[in-house]
């Protein structure tokens, strides 16, 4: 045999032989990769009470006192504004752009996921003068837009992964994360829930981001069609 022609069998050997470990992995149903949805629950223990922050700027606009965010939890300890992604996951090729919007001298949503290169709209519906100043993971400026009247639009990338802080310089107690991720993701709401769809079937690892408190990763297994549960419970760092 030529010596070309064996390294061109071999390579082919090795070529089917790796796809036949990834179709193991995640298997096809009518030539589509077999997916199954993860959803679970994230929680604390000795949640602090709702309270808020005292307003030192527009008060005619803004109020007295705007809530506290950093940690939002229920009287049961379910956490809202965690964000939980799967390694190596990739998004879905159309997804909603990122939005983010100044309402009452509060930044809406408080947090948020979004692909790696999306394009971030911004917003105000406040008559005052807000900026959207964003810090990279590195505390550098990516962007700072001034927002001086309601109904102003402006679009952003968010260009590269990391978590993004975004801060109004007129407003201290404004405050809003967005974790840029190549990631699949999902944000836990209000009960401390998070759905996250379209989960190749595997073995996957969970990572989990918060404002303030920490947690551990976690490994998955996600059978296709099935939905997998989990739970994360949090704390001071």
């Amino acid at each position: 045999m030529d010596r070309r022609t064996g390294a061109g069998a071999v390579l082919a050997v090795a070529a089917l032989a790796g796809a036949l470990v990834l179709a193991g992995s995640a298997p096809l149903e009518g030539g589509v990769q077999a997916t199954g949805t993860i959803t679970g629950v994230v929680t604390m223990n000795n949640p602090p009470a709702p309270s808020t922050v005292v307003v030192n700027a527009d008060q005619a606009v803004c109020g007295d006192t705007a809530p506290y965010q950093e940690v939002l939890a229920d009287t049961a300890g379910h956490v809202a504004n965690a964000v939980v992604t799967v390694a190596g996951v990739a998004w879905p090729a159309s997804v909603p752009p990122p939005t983010i919007n100044n309402i009452d001298c509060l930044f809406v949503p408080h947090v948020q996921i979004a692909p790696t290169r999306s394009q971030l709209e911004i917003t105000s519906e406040d008559n005052t003068l807000h900026s959207t100043h964003s810090y990279d993971d590195r505390n550098r400026t990516d962007f700072n837009i001034a927002m001086p009247f309601a109904g102003m639009n402006v679009t952003r990338p968010l260009r590269r992964p990391g978590v993004v802080r975004i801060e109004c310089d007129s407003h201290g107690w404004m405050r809003a994360w967005i974790v840029v991720s190549n990631d699949l993701g999902a944000v836990s709401g209000l009960d401390g829930s998070f759905t996250i769809d379209g989960v190749p079937a595997g073995t996957h690892e969970l990572s989990i981001w918060h404002e303030r408190l920490g947690g551990q990763p976690q490994t998955v297994t996600v059978t296709a069609g099935a939905t997998t549960e989990v739970a994360f419970t949090l704390a001071q760092p």
